[in-house]
């Protein structure tokens, strides 16, 4: 399946999703799900619980899957679930952890990368320091800040040596009484 197309600035609520995960997500979540590129790795960073990357992990439409997080413990946590429910040794797809903050991530990053529910500085910080050593070759960037996404859209739109135009302004979900906004970015 591919990812949902929406228009811009258009809200989307639980009801108006059209693809399903494999377990229940959030609707934000969902969205992001949606939004990966099938036949290309997923890198989730930040990825706190890994609902996102154990769904794609789960579906098999995508090679690799990455989980990163800076606390160790959550990874450890992460790792030992996905061991114990659902490692399949004839699974299409790897899976892969990183307990180390995401700017410090030392190979190429292809496919679609996740980073949500961390604040802006955060994001440009890791997608930043990627860029700068050469590694940041995804072709779609997924990014959903906690806050100031106007700032983050900005730099993007300011900062054209990242080679990433907005393919959409801004996905809009209603979650726990909040509207969380997504910035999608495609590779030139």
């Amino acid at each position: 399946m591919g990812p949902s197309v929406l228009s811009s600035g258009q809200t989307v609520n639980e009801d108006s999703i059209l693809t399903r995960s494999m377990f229940k997500l959030s609707p934000r979540m969902q969205l992001i799900y949606d939004l990966l590129l099938p036949g290309k790795p997923v890198w989730d960073f930040c990825c706190d619980h890994g609902y996102l990357g154990l769904n794609a992990y789960e579906s098999g439409l995508f090679p690799e899957v990455y989980f990163v997080d800076k606390v160790e413990q959550i990874i450890a946590r992460l790792k030992k679930r996905f061991d114990e429910e659902y490692y399949r040794a004839e699974s299409p797809s790897q899976a892969y952890f990183f307990s180390q903050m995401g700017e410090r991530v030392e190979q190429p990053l292809r496919g679609s990368i996740v980073i949500a529910g961390v604040g802006a500085f955060t994001i440009f910080k890791i997608l930043q320091e990627m860029n700068k050593k050469g590694l940041l070759h995804a072709e779609r960037l997924i990014l959903c800040p906690q806050r100031d996404e106007e700032k983050l859209r900005e730099f993007f739109l300011q900062n054209h040596n990242f080679g990433y135009r907005l393919c959409n302004e801004h996905y809009e979900v209603e979650e726990r009484g909040r509207t969380r906004k997504l910035l999608i970015f495609d590779k030139n």
